[in-house]
């Protein structure tokens, strides 16, 4: 029996102080990008068919922020326990703008796009000088202090450098650019999560691999890509999360079909060989995504699509084989793959 069973959902909007408003009863159709880049992610929200005194509210100035809770509730047991509950924060994030629409003579909505640390990425900036002997790790406690007027807090962060600077610093810009050099040095990426400062370095990953199959909300076959990837489709997880590892049945991936001309230009036999435990095709010029033998991913994008009166409730997931070492296109390379 699949585990995802009633659909669990709750939208809050917020003001400075936590103070807020529920829309968990309410039509509302929900998108958001989530890659790995240290751009914040972004997300659109539609809330339909709600009172003129509410829509005035939410336009005005009285909620800056947005929460998002979604998954699932699981099975009630005899005793009232719900079992296999599977529902967390999805998103959180500054609301950036919103307006107010039609989508038919009956059906208004008013939409609304946040920012996940939107506040902190454009208007952080620090103006301070430093003494010689500073470490990496003084430069991101400093950062760090420069945040918290924003609501920022230290999320997952790599082991720092030990190297100590013979020589002093001044540091005059923008924080972000500054967390940019941190990442750099730790060989990380970062990026503003529900509120934190997640830096993760290139050969880690922020949890094991949750098995994913059509019992636990995989949802169709898995597709590998020329230049984007293994692309996978589930229900929407809350535990799985970007630079996370997920796990398929490397026999269900759909193997991208080569097109005539990469085979007339190949110069030769094509054939699978393995590499580094990945199964990659040699001798062509944009050869297909590796295929991880072990069927073990690392999720380097995830768009979240949701309608809490229609069918879509489903993430989709841009993975790598890890230890791949694949071409990728310019549009999968901007999304941190």
């Amino acid at each position: 029996m699949s585990k995802n069973w009633i659909r669990h959902f709750e939208l809050m909007l917020l003001d400075n102080e936590g103070k807020g408003i529920n829309f968990t009863d309410f039509k509302v159709t929900f998108n958001i990008e989530w890659y790995n880049t240290s751009f914040p992610r972004a997300a659109i929200f539609k809330i339909y068919n709600l009172s003129q005194n509410t829509i005035n509210r939410i336009t005005g100035t009285e909620f800056s922020k947005l929460r998002l809770i979604a998954g699932y509730d699981g099975s009630t047991s005899p005793d009232g326990q719900n079992e296999d509950a599977n529902f967390g924060e999805i998103f959180s994030g500054d609301i950036r703008y919103t307006i107010t629409g039609r989508d038919n003579p009956t059906d208004t909505f008013i939409l609304i796009q946040a920012i996940d640390g939107h506040e902190a990425f454009i208007s952080a900036t620090i103006n301070q000088t430093v003494a010689a002997g500073y470490t990496v790790a003084d430069i991101n406690n400093l950062l760090m202090r420069n945040l918290a007027p924003f609501g920022i807090t230290q999320g997952i962060m790599p082991e720092m450098p030990s190297t100590v600077f013979p020589r002093g610093k001044t540091m005059y810009g923008m924080t972000r650019d500054y967390l940019d050099n941190v990442a750099k040095q730790c060989k990380a990426t970062w990026q503003f999560v529900n509120g934190k400062v997640d830096m993760v370095p290139n050969d880690k990953y922020v949890h094991e691999a949750i098995v994913l199959n059509s019992n636990t909300g995989l949802i169709g076959m898995p597709q590998q890509t020329i230049g984007g990837g293994v692309n996978a489709r589930s229900l929407i997880n809350p535990n799985i999360r970007l630079n996370g590892l997920i796990q398929l049945n490397q026999e269900s991936v759909y193997r991208a079909t080569l097109s005539s001309r990469d085979v007339q230009m190949s110069g030769g036999r094509l054939e699978d060989q393995n590499d580094n435990g990945n199964v990659t095709v040699n001798g062509l010029v944009n050869p297909p995504a590796s295929i991880a033998t072990d069927g073990v991913y690392i999720v380097r994008g995830i768009s979240y699509t949701g309608d809490t009166r229609g069918n879509p409730w489903y993430m989709d997931m841009m993975c790598e084989a890890r230890g791949a070492k694949d071409l990728v296109t310019n549009a999968s390379r901007e999304r941190g793959l």
